[in-house]
C-alpha cells in the first residue's frame, strides 16, 4: 500500500517567497502536459495498491474538470484504491461553484485551501494574487461542500500583528485541518536577497505559540499540523513515517523499496519520456533508520518501538540508545516503556533532534 502525489508545476502567478517547481501559466494546465501526466501513471510498474491521491503544485486547481477528470481516471485504471483520502491544493481565486461541484463528481474528498493570511497587508506582502475577502468566501464555498477541509497559513510574514487576527478567522471557518508553516526566504526567490527582513528567533516561537494556543480545539499532531479528530492528513502521515509513495510529474519524488528518485525537472523533457529519471539513489539501511526515527519525532504520537522493531528486526535503543538518551536528557524527547516522543520543547527545536541522530 502506498501513497500517490501528483506535481502540477504551473500557476498564474509565482509568489516572491515559493521554491517549489513551477512555471508561469495563463488559463487552464495545458493538454499536451495532463497527456504526458496519465502517460506516466499508466506505465507506472511498481506496487499497485494505493490509499492516498495527493494533487500539489504549483496549482492543482488550475486543472479544468476534463483534466483533472482524466488524470484521476489514469490513477484509478492503474491503481487499487483502498477507500482513499484524495487531496488537491487549491488557490483561493480558482474557487467558483462549478469547480468545487465538479471536485466532488471526481472523487476528491479533501480541499486544502492555500489562504497563508486573513489580512490584506499581509497578502500583498506575500505577493499573493487573492484578497482575505476571496479568501474567506473561498473558505465558505469548500466548506458547504466538503467536511474534510483545510487551509494553510504562513506565520512571519509582515505585519505581525496581524497574526492574531488571522487566527481568530482560521478558528471561526472551523477547517477540519490547519497548516501554519513558517515563512522562509530562500536563495534563488524574490526573497533570497531580503533574508535580513526575516524574524528572530524569538519573535517566531512567540508567533508560533500562539497558533499553538489559539488553535488548542485541534491535535497538535506535527510540528505545523492541527487537526480536529480523524482529519490528520493521511497522505503527509506516510511521509512523516517514511513509508513508500511514488511521485507524478515534473521534479516529483518516490520513495520505493528503499530507493528515492526524482523525476526531471524540465517539463519539455517530461512531455517527451514521462517518468524519466534526473536522480535515483538507494539508501543504506542505516540512513532509512535515522530518516524513520528523525521523521517520527516530527510527529506527537512520535515513534512506537514494537512498529520499529517489527520493521527493521532490531530495537531503536540498540540503534540509538546514545543519541535518544542525549535528547531525552535535553528535554526534547520523552520515552516510556512503548513510545519514544518529541516534547513541547522538542516540537520548537525539532531540527536539533535530527542534528543529533545525524551526528
Amino acid at each position: 500500500m502506498i501513497g500517490i502525489y501528483i506535481h502540477i508545476p504551473f500557476c498564474r502567478t509565482k509568489c516572491p517567497y515559493c521554491d517549489f517547481l513551477s512555471r508561469v501559466v495563463e488559463g487552464a494546465v495545458p493538454e499536451w502536459f495532463v497527456e504526458a501526466l496519465c502517460r506516466e501513471i499508466k506505465d507506472f510498474g511498481e506496487p499497485e495498491r494505493a490509499n492516498t491521491v495527493f494533487l500539489g503544485g504549483g496549482t492543482p486547481s488550475l486543472l479544468s474538470a476534463k483534466g483533472l477528470g482524466a488524470v484521476l481516471g489514469a490513477v484509478r485504471e492503474r491503481f487499487r484504491l483502498d477507500e482513499p483520502e484524495v487531496t488537491i491544493e487549491v488557490n483561493p481565486d480558482d474557487v467558483t461553484p462549478e469547480l468545487v461541484r465538479a471536485w466532488q463528481a471526481l472523487g476528491v474528498n479533501r480541499v486544502s485551501l492555500g489562504v497563508q493570511s486573513f489580512d490584506d497587508a499581509t497578502l500583498r506582502y506575500l505577493g499573493r494574487r487573492h484578497d482575505a475577502a476571496t479568501a474567506r468566501r473561498a473558505c465558505e464555498r469548500v466548506a458547504a461542500a466538503f467536511e474534510n477541509w483545510g487551509m494553510d497559513l504562513i506565520l512571519g510574514a509582515y505585519p505581525l500583528d496581524a497574526w492574531d487576527a488571522t487566527l481568530n478567522v482560521c478558528v471561526a471557518l472551523a477547517p477540519a485541518h490547519v497548516s501554519a508553516y513558517g515563512l522562509t526566504y530562500e536563495k534563488g526567490t524574490p526573497f533570497g536577497g531580503r533574508a535580513d527582513e526575516a524574524v528572530d528567533e524569538d519573535t517566531y516561537l512567540e508567533m508560533y505559540r500562539a497558533a499553538r494556543e489559539r488553535l488548542a480545539g485541534f491535535e497538535h499532531y506535527e510540528i505545523s499540523n492541527f487537526a480536529r479528530p480523524g482529519r490528520a492528513c493521511r497522505h503527509n502521515l506516510i511521509y512523516w513515517r517514511n513509508e513508500a509513495y511514488a511521485g507524478f510529474g515534473p521534479g516529483a519524488y518516490s520513495f520505493l523499496g528503499g530507493v528515492r528518485a526524482r523525476n526531471v525537472v524540465d517539463t519539455a523533457a517530461y512531455a517527451a519520456e514521462p517518468g524519466a529519471k534526473a536522480e535515483r539513489l538507494r539508501l543504506t539501511g542505516r540512513e532509512v533508520r535515522v530518516e524513520t526515527v528523525i521523521q517520527h519525532c516530527r510527529l506527537k504520537a512520535g515513534l512506537s518501538k514494537e512498529g520499529y522493531r517489527a520493521r527493521f528486526g532490531t530495537g531503536v535503543r540498540e540503534d540509538f540508545g546514545a543519541e535518544l538518551d542525549a535528547l531525552i536528557a535535553r528535554g526534547l524527547l520523552t520515552e516510556d516503556e512503548h513510545t519514544i516522543r518529541p516534547t513541547l520543547k522538542g516540537f520548537e527545536l525539532n531540527n536539533e533532534i535530527g542534528l543529533r541522530l545525524v551526528d
